[in-house]
């Protein structure tokens, strides 16, 4: 094996180490642009939240707002129980 291998074998490894760098930066950009969406999606959920609207929360039990006081919220279920969840657990508005 000669010196041409080597070099060939130093130059490919470097070409493929640039290539997975490359990968992570587009990665992490990629990833950081769609946990602020979700981010921005949740504050304005959050802020829409309103007495009557039919949500799903974490778990994805589904029920109506009966009110909302500061970070707890009211919500009825199919049952009639009415439970206490904290407003950040609510995932979705329905309809």
């Amino acid at each position: 094996m000669g010196e041409n291998f080597w070099q060939n074998v130093l130059s490919s490894s470097v070409a493929l180490l640039i290539l997975f760098a490359i990968m992570g930066v587009v990665y992490l950009i990629w990833s950081q642009v769609g946990a602020k969406k979700k981010r921005e999606y949740f504050k304005e959920l959050h802020t829409e939240l309103a007495p009557g609207q039919e949500i799903m929360f974490a778990g994805g039990i589904y029920g109506t707002i009966k009110s909302i006081n500061g970070d707890k919220v009211e919500v009825k279920v199919r049952s009639g129980a009415v439970l206490d969840v904290s407003r950040y657990a609510i995932q979705q508005i329905e309809g």
